[in-house]
């Protein structure tokens, strides 16, 4: 049985000086991230409480904000019991564990407070059990050193590709967090997708999409993640129980036994374009949750356009083939 790393055994380390981009984060959160998980949480928790970590020479509770310039000294965790193969006392302050392999990784647009990356269709946002990379793993990688590594506001689907933000300062993952909570309400984010669906698309103009959708949960074999999105059943009242899901859709190109959609989301859903353009009996081309998997063919679904209040990003999709789209096409949907 291995034992949690102890303070008080190792040589007395310097202070953590607070970033500017570290700035407002509660004093756990900053511990957690600035010791890249050397040391449990529950042993950085005790820590603080027990006054052995110090902020300005003074004690602090574990969510406390810190400001610029704040101090903030940690006790010599000793290691060599952790289950951890990362020592403390390679981590430099401002520093971080030494980084993987670097892998490739698109950036569209990058300025002091966020960056946006081409995300790739079969690239999870975040690792998980089933999957090692990530866009998340590799952001880390990119970056590593800084001071704050870069976090993602917001998420997209494995098999979906296009623009994904993340925050390289504390103070902006807030901003973003808050604007993408308010997806499609004024002065918030708006965000515009393509996507080929099956068959040919019955209207002529653009359309508001509404459900009420819920969360389904399956067996382990029926879909990956054991969860499916579904239209609400009633309530004992009556009404549509899930939550409200909207989402304007324009046919672009229409083909006989496919269309080009422009869906521009008023509401963020999970899955919820492809379970919306499924409920009506176009499911995404190649989505093998709510549609058909077509082989050689990935999910036909692209994050094309968000459009934050200080500026627009724009990215055409990778599409090749009979599915790919043209400058003509996609002229009137570039920001001005």
């Amino acid at each position: 049985m291995t034992t949690p790393p102890t303070a008080g055994s190792a040589p007395k380390r310097e202070p953590y000086v607070v970033s500017e981009a570290e700035a407002g984060q509660k004093l756990l959160q900053f511990l957690t991230r600035r010791l890249a998980g050397s040391v449990p949480g529950s042993a950085l928790l005790r820590a603080i409480r027990t006054g052995q970590v110090r902020v300005d020479g003074g004690r602090k509770q574990p969510f406390f904000r810190l400001a610029v310039g704040q101090q903030v000294r940690v006790p010599p965790f000793d290691l060599s019991s952790a289950p951890s193969s990362a020592l403390l006392s390679s981590i430099a302050p401002g520093g971080a564990p030494p980084a993987p392999e670097l892998l490739p990784l698109s950036i569209v647009y990058e300025d002091e407070g966020l960056v946006a990356v081409a995300k790739p269709a079969g690239l999870c946002a975040h690792a998980g059990t089933r999957h090692k990379d990530s866009v998340a793993d590799r952001l880390k990688a990119l970056y590593a050193g800084a001071p704050f590594l870069p976090v993602l506001a917001h998420r997209l689907d494995k098999d979906t590709s296009g623009i994904l933000l993340a925050a390289k300062s504390y103070v902006e993952l807030r901003r973003l967090g808050d604007l993408f909570a308010r997806t499609g309400s004024g002065g918030s984010v708006s965000k515009s997708y393509l996507a080929w669906v099956d068959g040919a698309w019955p209207g002529q103009g653009a359309e508001l999409l509404e459900d009420r959708l819920d969360r389904l949960e399956l067996a382990e074999n029926e879909v990956a993640g054991r969860k499916k999105i579904v239209r609400g059943a009633k309530n004992e009242t009556g009404e549509d129980a899930g939550k409200l899901a909207q989402a304007e859709v324009t046919p672009l190109i229409r083909k006989r036994q496919a269309t080009l959609m422009l869906v521009r989301l008023l509401t963020g859903r999970t899955h919820q374009i492809r379970v919306q353009l499924s409920l009506r009996g176009h499911p995404v081309i190649s989505d093998s949750v709510y549609g058909r998997k077509v082989r050689g063919v990935p999910m036909l679904l692209h994050a094309l356009r968000l459009d934050l209040p200080e500026r627009s990003l724009f990215l055409p999709p990778p599409w090749t083939g009979p599915f790919a789209v043209t400058e003509k096409v996609l002229a009137p949907l570039r920001p001005d």
